[in-house]
């Protein structure tokens, strides 16, 4: 039977690594803040803004819930993120995505000061992330991934990773994480022909593409760690990529969702926020 690789014990370890910086900001009145922006009212977003409230506040950092519904036009939405960019009790800036149909995502998305874009969604912080310096803010899932890996003292030096899913939230972002460890990696989308065989032999195998339960056991193999970073609102329940039922008796590890690499993404946004109101107090300070 296999290993479960839960959420709980990543989260202690990554939250132990911020308590000295959120101690020293708190020591200058300064409590690191998260604005989270919705527009309209769908009901993953509604979900995720009460989730990622509970948990922010549960780590010492405010929220300030910004709704736009009924949802406005376009200028609207770029000025309340300018405004929230102006705003210095403001740190993080957190716009739930996808936004509703009718609206230019990116050029909304660019709006967002990079220095407050917590997601790492702006084209200079995924920049960033692609070319591998890593050093702005990247997505949350796939450096939750990585916090994983690290905790459960996964090497992925040499090893053949296999990667279902290759967007820009998760994908190729977490490709270029992998590759600055020297993994080898491969990323497979609609087009790859034999996906099962080819997941087979990955020694670690990443599914990422939203399709509840595609990976089931013809697609693992003995000895295999399985991550699974999809989640998807079916039936009112968070169900992931992985049939966990099918494969667990096969492979030699494997995260669950909910409570695998979903339940850290809020400890990697809290990482984040607090870095973000540590990096702003020194530009203000001329540190």
């Amino acid at each position: 039977m296999a290993i479960i690789y839960t959420a709980e014990a990543v989260n202690a370890a990554i939250q132990k690594n911020w308590q000295a910086d959120l101690k020293a900001l708190k020591a200058q009145d300064i409590t690191p803040t998260l604005a989270t922006l919705r527009v309209g009212h769908k009901g993953a977003d509604v979900s995720y803004e009460k989730g990622a409230t509970k948990s922010m506040r549960r780590y010492g950092i405010d929220v300030k819930n910004v709704v736009l519904d009924p949802p406005p036009d376009e200028g609207t939405i770029i000025k309340t993120i300018e405004s929230l960019n102006e705003d210095p009790s403001v740190h993080g800036i957190l716009l739930f995505q996808p936004l509703p149909d009718g609206y230019d995502s990116h050029r909304i998305i660019q709006h967002i000061d990079p220095q407050k874009d917590v997601e790492g969604a702006t084209d200079s912080n995924l920049a960033d992330t692609l070319s591998g310096r890593l050093t702005g803010f990247a997505y949350c899932a796939p450096e939750a991934v990585m916090a994983l890996l690290d905790h459960y003292d996964i090497d992925v030096y040499g090893k053949r990773v296999v990667i279902i899913g290759c967007g820009l939230v998760v994908g190729r972002p977490l490709a270029s994480m992998l590759l600055k460890k020297r993994a080898t990696v491969t990323m497979c989308n609609t087009g790859t022909k034999h996906l099962p065989e080819v997941a087979k032999n990955a020694e670690i195998l990443i599914a990422a593409t939203g399709r509840v339960h595609m990976v089931t056991e013809e697609f693992v193999s003995p000895g295999q760690i399985v991550i699974d970073v999809g989640t998807t609102f079916q039936n009112g329940k968070l169900q992931g990529d992985v049939d966990l039922e099918a494969v667990k008796g096969i492979v030699k590890a494997v995260t669950p969702t909910p409570g695998g690499v979903s339940g850290i993404t809020s400890a990697i946004l809290a990482k984040h926020v607090i870095a973000a109101a540590k990096a702003q107090a020194a530009d203000k300070s001329g540190v």
